[in-house]
Parts: structure tokens; sequence; C-alpha cells
């Protein structure tokens, strides 16, 4: 069997190399056969504006491989500002180039890059079948293996998918809404009045009270959801929220969200889902999500498919979820590796 690897040649993937850009979209969308079937398909408009908006807090590091001027392979990384870990979003060898070292090879570049970027460990994500779920590929967790990484002491979990076609949350209608809150809706961007509420219950996961906010016009400018929200719009998503407002004060006491791409019609992420502290006990998140859910197929009625994940020692979260319908297929396990190798 030929080795390709040595024949390749890395080139950066750069917003403003079109060409390049265009091979990575096209790499990306034809192995979509690695998908699980309940997944979304990649969305053009979005892997393009992913290139050009990172998420906040973080810069990414990406490179195609060439192989005779055909694009083989690509290796994505995401480094968080101020943590010495380097996250592979993607490392991705062409269906019909595998067997061939080209893995390995975009093995080592990631290693290089999060060495050349000061990062000390490399950490992915790897998907795991559910005991009596679906099937899944074992290829990755083994190719992680061979090459040194391991699973870590971080936090594993679990994605749950709702197929609308199946069952409908919404069947038995809204729950009220509990004496003393009302509902508000919104849409990609957040109003100024919310802004600061939902970066820091975002933040904190509704542990900080809103006496520890900073309010002022500057920190609306520049606070989380704003920098998060330019990321969201450079890369083509919408967005539906729905917030629970306690009367008394006018304080954000919760919110939920979901998102989805231009170019999958029929899949939307569901987001965060937090209530602050102060408010829980009323059975807002599940209020929250259902009245979200109708908020989307309002907007987006050809949603079929909802995806969200949790952390598994999230059980409230996990728990409602399944109440609304949402069943768990895949379970994700967090792998490390050192970003020199040892010797």
């Amino acid at each position: 069997m030929n080795n390709a690897a040595a024949d390749l040649r890395f080139v950066p993937l750069d917003a403003g190399d079109t060409a390049t850009l265009d091979a990575w979209v096209r790499l990306t969308t034809d192995s979509a056969e690695d998908v699980p079937l309940s997944a979304a398909p990649p969305c053009a408009a979005d892997l393009t504006g992913s290139v050009r908006f990172a998420p906040p807090d973080t810069t990414l590091a990406g490179e195609v491989a060439l192989l005779g001027g055909q694009a083989v392979g690509a290796l994505r990384l995401v480094l968080p500002d101020g943590a010495p870990v380097a996250v592979v979003d993607q490392l991705l060898t062409a269906p019909k180039e595998r067997r061939q070292g080209i893995g390995t090879a975009l093995f080592r570049r990631a290693r290089a890059l999060a060495e050349q970027h000061g990062q000390t460990l490399l950490v992915a994500d790897l998907v795991q079948a559910l005991h009596g779920g679906p099937p899944r590929d074992e290829g990755p967790a083994v190719f992680a293996a061979a090459l040194g990484a391991s699973p870590s002491d971080g936090p594993e979990g679990v994605h749950q998918w709702l197929d609308l076609d199946a069952h409908d949350p919404l069947a038995d209608g809204i729950p009220e809404v509990p004496a003393g809150y009302r509902i508000q809706r919104w849409g990609t961007v957040t109003p100024d009045a919310f802004a600061i509420a939902v970066s820091e219950l975002g933040r904190s996961l509704g542990e900080a009270g809103p006496d520890t906010w900073d309010r002022g016009p500057e920190a609306i400018r520049t606070s989380h959801v704003r920098r998060f929200e330019r990321m969201r719009v450079g890369r083509g998503r919408r967005a539906y929220h729905v917030g629970a407002v306690h009367e008394a004060t006018g304080e954000l006491a919760g919110f939920t969200s979901v998102s989805k791409t231009t170019g999958n019609p029929e899949h939307a992420l569901q987001g965060m889902t937090v209530v602050a502290s102060a408010h829980r006990g009323h059975h807002l998140g599940l209020l929250l999500k259902l009245a979200n859910l109708a908020h989307v197929r309002e907007y987006e009625p050809r949603v079929r498919l909802i995806e969200t994940a949790n952390a598994d020692d999230n059980h409230p979260m996990i728990a409602l979820n399944e109440a609304m319908g949402f069943i768990p297929q895949e379970r994700w396990v967090s792998w490390e590796a050192p970003a020199a190798p040892a010797g």
C-alpha cells in the first residue's frame, strides 16, 4: 500500500485563500457520510463563516493537506485564550485516501501547530456508542489510542435528539407562566436590556446574582453575548430565544436558545437553557424550552430534528429533555495527548 503522507503539502486554512477554502468545504461536505444520520449535514455557509469568525475568546488554527493539488485531509484547532490546551475541532482524511498515513501526518501537524501556539495538550471529544443505542464507528478511538492519546479525567456527555415527526412535545400545549413572571421572545440579536443578563447567566450558569453584573454601556457593547452574536451572524446562523422576566424587578430570570444553519432547514440545535438560582423551583426550564420550541416552529416550520448535548452529570437537564421526547443517541468522551510526543 502506498504511503501518501510523504508527498503531502500543508496549506493554512485562511479566509483570504478562496481556492483552499472552497476545497476544504468540498472535502468536509464529501466526507459527511461519517456523520451520524441524525446529525445535521455540513452547511457550506456555516463552514465558510466559521473560518472568518472564531468563537469569543479563542483563536483558530487550521490547515488543509494537499496531495497532487487535491485536498485529501484537513485539520483545525481551537485555541482558548489563557488555557494550555488545543482542542481538535477537525482531523479529517478524505474517505478514498485513508489507510495511507494521512491521518497520522495530520495528527503530527496538530502537535506541531499546538506547540507553535504555546499549547501543551491536545484534547478532542470522540463519539462512543451508548449501551443499547445505535452503533458508532470505533475507528477514531482506536486511531487516537494508537497515536498515544487516552481518555481524560474531564467531563463526558450525552447527545440527545428530538424527532418531531415521532413525538410532539407541544401536543398538550405550553404550561402556564408562573405568577410574577412573563415570557419574552427575541431572535438572533439579544435586546440591549438583556445583553448583560444573558452574558452573566451563561457565564455563571445562573449562580451569580444581578448585584454582581456590570451594567454600563461599555459592558453591553463588549459583553460575551455580543461577541457570540457576531460569530453567529457571520456564520449565517439564525437563533430563537425565550426568556422569563421577573415582573417585580424586571430582571431576566432565565433563558433558552435554539439555533440553526442556513443550509439545513430540517435541523436545529438546542443550546443553553439556564435559570438563575434565585428563580428555580418554578419549572421555568421546561416552560422556556416548550415556549421556544413553539417560537422555532412558527418561523422554521420545516424543522424536524433537534440536537442537544449535556455533560452526563447534568441529570436535571437530561431528564427534562427526555420528558420532552429527546432520545439519547451517543456519548462523547474527552481524549487527550501531550502536544510534544514522548522522547
